[in-house]
């Protein structure tokens, strides 16, 4: 076979107000890469419906000459994870680096179709009006959440070059030569194959068409229609080439009257059906001033020669599903190659394009693009549907753009769903961040990670019990908002955590606590005098003289006999007399596990009104970032005097750079307690729920009181719902919502970072065999991983071998 040269369609590209693509018959073409503003799996039909009526506008907007491209490029790619100084981030990186995923790339291609004669002939004002007319466009695409760029023409070569190259994952890439057959196209040691959807001969087609398809979850599921396209299997490269050609309007509806005639003059079933979808055509022309158009569809695989029939087979496949039968006689490889080129569609013959109007056109444009990172100074990394990482802002761009007005989150998730890795997941983000982070923990969930980052891990026990000193405080520190916690703490001892104190309780609590410390600046005695114990005698006496000069009742002999087992030698004296640690105001990470006192009637309540202070304090006075985590504090937390200050921390914490967050894993925690709905769910703008599949039949309630409309609620059930498990590591999904709309993200980790989270009981046991030999967590970390891969067992079988020889004090396998 004789060789010939390969000669691109264009003369050059010239600068204007944007650059201009010239074709050699005089068209000229302007390149706009654009996102699909339709997110994969978003679950919202009016989405799919936006985007339909925004091309259907750029149509009319453009009218008669002029030619839509789109290029909607998916390319096989690896992940390359960004280098960190964290450890366990470094960890969370190798376990994606190299991890295949389709990216997607969309060009635009915006051409004026010159009249075919002899001769060209510029016409000024049309190509001024060509020019307004791509601007127009771009500023509608702006409007509507396109992100249109329009390409200079360094980037409008780069883009030729790399479809040329049919290569858009590598960075480095060369140009090869084609062997063009009936079959497709041969270049280097793949095959490059175009399917036409159409065959003009046959148009297999549905009878009707919409702008999106559903899918069966259990649940109809709204998806593009080329939906498939993500997942051809054994392909490096796909292209779907989308082209919408706008003819003489007037010209093509003459041609249509003229075939009708045509066909009502033979009469037979065939032609009556003919009229009838001319009719039809006809009437929809009338009545929704559409437009008559030339479609042309084609998808191009690129793949190694043994794998191009398996992806060719997988594409007709699904295309049959949607009721689709692709041409078989697509034996023009090259010509469709070619015409795949921007600015090029001039190049197709009339068998290669179809008539019909504009919506069954637009019908036909994909519409989907998947998670991008979110570019902000303040990032956490979950994994998109793929399973790929991506950066989302949970805290500051939503509020910057007014997605939301606060960062305060609640976290509801059955248990098994996952829900403590997805904490640990993002707390250690948090950390890595600079926020002071106080933990509420019942159940040992963040052990491994406060060990990790060496933060202060408080827990109770008999021999070792929670104790501090509340009352020591400095002057700077003696304001309204520390006289009010000493207050409701006083009142918490005396009347218990479902009591309430009275106006007049309230107002001598208040004037006791105030001549309290003025009695001790005015008198210079010694800090250590500051305590419980002395402030329980002097308000003993404070409050006899005050009722007896103000002649008013107050029940003395209970507050007397109640409080004095706080007091040193009493039953509770340690809790509230020893030097609180002075550090926790300056320790970035705490702590409080009170999974021992969580039902004690006493303790919880007053452990608990006393962590919220140190919260306070450094919400009040830290200038970073903070955050407040509440695991299932319940008890406290629905008492009516812990009401107002939870409701307090939320309503205040955004002002202070802060969040609170609510984690629980029970229905009735928010169906049935009014302080979970008043205070929390409605001053939350970020709701994080993971598999809801156990509400599922009670979710009604639960998507009222959490204003979740039905889509959003069809997102949730996508939740462990997809096919999307191949490749991947163990992983669960979690729905994040910011304001009024959210996403599913995978909560997919490191094994280090697994052992890190983990609550199983024997595989932290386990892995404080190594902890207890090794002077760091991360050294303890690499060592049990490493004698785990080694071993070649199952986690499981390892952590048993590693707690059995433990138990028989043999050395461990390092």
């Amino acid at each position: 076979m004789k060789n010939k040269k390969f000669t691109l369609p264009y003369i050059g590209v010239d600068r204007h107000v944007h650059d201009v693509l010239y074709h050699e018959a005089g068209d000229h073409s302007v390149i706009i890469r654009i996102t699909n503003p339709v997110l994969q799996y978003a679950a919202d039909v009016d989405a799919y419906t936006d985007f339909h009526y925004v091309f259907s506008n750029i149509v009319k907007l453009l009218g008669s000459g002029y030619t839509l491209q789109k290029l909607d490029i998916f390319a096989r790619k690896q992940f390359k994870g960004q280098p960190s100084s964290d450890f366990l981030s470094q960890k969370y990186n190798e376990a994606f680096e190299g991890r295949e995923y389709r990216a997607i790339t969309t060009y635009l291609t915006l051409t004026k179709d010159v009249k075919r004669s002899a001769f060209f002939t510029y016409d000024e004002k049309d190509f001024k009006a060509f020019q307004r007319n791509i601007t127009k466009v771009v500023e509608l695409l702006e409007s509507k959440g396109f992100h249109p760029e329009v390409l200079t023409e360094k980037e409008i070569k780069r883009l030729v070059s790399r479809l040329l190259a049919f290569n858009f994952s590598d960075d480095v890439y060369s140009l090869n030569n084609f062997s063009a057959s009936e079959e497709g196209i041969k270049s280097g040691k793949r095959t490059i194959k175009s399917i036409s959807l159409v065959d003009i001969d046959e148009i297999n087609f549905p009878a009707s068409i919409t702008p999106h398809t559903d899918v069966n979850l259990g649940f109809s599921l709204p998806v593009d229609m080329m939906h498939f396209l993500h997942k051809i299997p054994a392909t490096d490269c796909v292209i779907y080439n989308q082209v919408i050609q706008i003819p003489d309007q007037r010209a093509e509806i003459n041609k249509l009257i003229a075939k009708r005639k045509r066909h009502i003059s033979m009469p037979d079933p065939a032609n009556d059906l003919a009229v009838e979808d001319i009719d039809r055509v006809m009437a929809d022309i009338a009545k929704d001033n559409q437009l008559l158009v030339h479609g042309h569809y084609n998808i191009l695989v690129s793949a190694g020669e043994q794998h191009i029939d398996r992806a060719v087979n997988y594409i007709e496949s699904a295309l049959f599903s949607l009721g689709i039968i692709p041409s078989h006689n697509a034996y023009n490889q090259l010509e469709l190659f070619r015409c795949s080129l921007p600015g090029n569609a001039s190049e197709l013959k009339a068998y290669d394009k179809f008539q019909t109007t504009s919506d069954a056109a637009i019908c036909m444009l994909f519409k989907e693009g998947l998670l991008k990172d979110e570019e902000s100074g303040f990032q956490v990394f979950f994994s998109d549907r793929q399973g790929i990482p991506v950066a989302i802002d949970t805290s500051d761009m939503p509020i910057n753009t007014n997605r939301m007005n606060n960062r305060n989150k609640f976290v509801l998730g059955p248990s098994g769903a996952g829900k403590s890795f997805f904490m640990n997941h993002l707390i250690r983000q948090y950390a890595l961040q600079d926020t002071d982070v106080i933990l509420v923990d019942t159940g040992h969930s963040y052990s491994g990670l406060c060990r990790y980052y060496g933060g202060k891990y408080i827990t109770y026990s008999e021999e070792e019990p929670i104790t501090m000193n509340p009352f020591r405080i400095s002057v700077e520190e003696f304001n309204e908002e520390k006289r009010e916690f000493l207050k409701s703490l006083v009142s918490l001892l005396w009347k218990g955590a479902d009591g309430t104190v009275n106006q007049i309780e309230d107002s001598v609590l208040s004037s006791v606590i105030a001549a309290y410390y003025e009695d001790f600046y005015r008198s210079g005695k010694e800090s250590s005098y500051l305590g419980f114990q002395s402030f329980y005698e002097f308000s003993v006496e404070k409050i006899g003289e005050i009722t007896q000069a103000e002649a008013i009742p107050f029940d003395i002999t209970s507050y007397r006999f109640i409080l004095k087992k706080f007091c040193i030698g009493g039953e509770y004296g340690t809790i509230l007399n020893n030097a609180m640690d002075s550090t926790l105001f300056d320790e970035k990470f705490i702590v409080f596990e009170i999974d021992a006192i969580k039902e004690h009637k006493v303790l919880f309540p007053i452990t608990t009104i006393i962590i919220m202070d140190v919260f306070l304090q450094k919400m009040r006075h830290k200038k970073n970032r903070k955050a407040l985590i509440i695991e299932e504090a319940w008890k406290a937390i629905a008492s009516p005097l812990m009401a107002g200050y939870i409701l307090y921390v939320y309503k205040t914490v955004r002002k202070f750079w802060g969040e609170a967050v609510v984690v629980t894993q029970e229905l009735d925690d928010i169906l049935g307690n009014a302080v979970v709905k008043n205070s929390i769910v409605n001053n939350s703008d970020t709701l994080c729920l993971l598999d809801q599949t156990k509400f599922k039949d009670n979710f009604e309630a639960i998507a009222g009181l959490l204003s979740l409309n039905a889509v959003e609620q069809k997102k949730i059930f996508t939740i462990n719902n997809l096919d999307n498990k191949e490749g991947r590591g163990r992983f669960k999904e979690v729905y994040i919502k910011r304001g009024s709309t959210g996403e599913v993200y995978g909560v997919e980790v490191s094994i280090y970072e697994y052992l890190t989270f983990t609550t199983e009981r024997r595989e932290k046991e386990a892995l404080q065999v190594y902890l207890d030999r090794y002077p760091t967590y991360r050294q303890a970390l690499e060592m049990f991983v490493r004698d785990f891969r080694e071993s070649g067992m199952k986690l499981n079988e390892f952590t048993n071998l590693i707690n059995a020889k433990s138990h028989e004090k043999i050395p461990v396998l390092s």
